[in-house]
């Protein structure tokens, strides 16, 4: 909870004009079971983060985020080894989701290579991981609001009259 909280001040500082909307996006960041990991501070956040974006651009919130993406490749690798786009596409979302846990200079730059060489088949995986590890469930519906956040007074869009 204090993690999601955090992330959501944060979501609100850089998008002013959708504090309110932010505040009651709490619902939809319960984490999934996706793969290993999802208890993990900076994957939970990672997740948090692009779910925040996208509440705030109103954006659809059922695609996996660039975390899961990375939880079920992290499954997958353990059955078999990634080549090409798939090794492509797991740099790619690890970079995406995890910013401040950069992966080693060598793996990024061997970004750079994969993006070059399989680029165009990197973008197809990524939008069939997104479908394909979506959650159907995954929306903001109809926010009741009673015009006090954390106990305080406070002008919502969502506020009842």
């Amino acid at each position: 909870m204090e993690w999601a909280e955090a992330e959501i001040a944060a979501a609100a500082r850089h998008h002013p004009g959708q504090t309110d909307v932010l505040y009651h996006a709490f619902s939809v960041l319960t984490p999934r079971h996706v793969g290993p990991g999802t208890g993990t501070e900076f994957v939970y956040r990672g997740h948090v983060r692009e779910l925040l974006d996208r509440v705030a651009a109103g954006a659809d919130l059922r695609p996996a985020t660039a975390a899961e993406i990375c939880l079920a490749l992290s499954k997958v690798s353990q059955l078999a080894p990634m080549h090409g786009a798939g090794a492509g596409l797991y740099f790619r979302m690890w970079l995406a989701a995890f910013p401040g846990h950069p992966v080693t200079a060598e793996m990024a730059d061997n970004q750079s290579h994969y993006e070059h060489l399989h680029g165009p088949q990197i973008d197809e995986l990524e939008e069939t991981m997104r479908h394909k590890v979506a959650d159907q469930h995954r929306q903001l519906g109809d926010i009741e609001c009673q015009g006090r956040h954390h106990g305080k007074d406070v002008s919502c869009r969502f506020a009842s009259s």
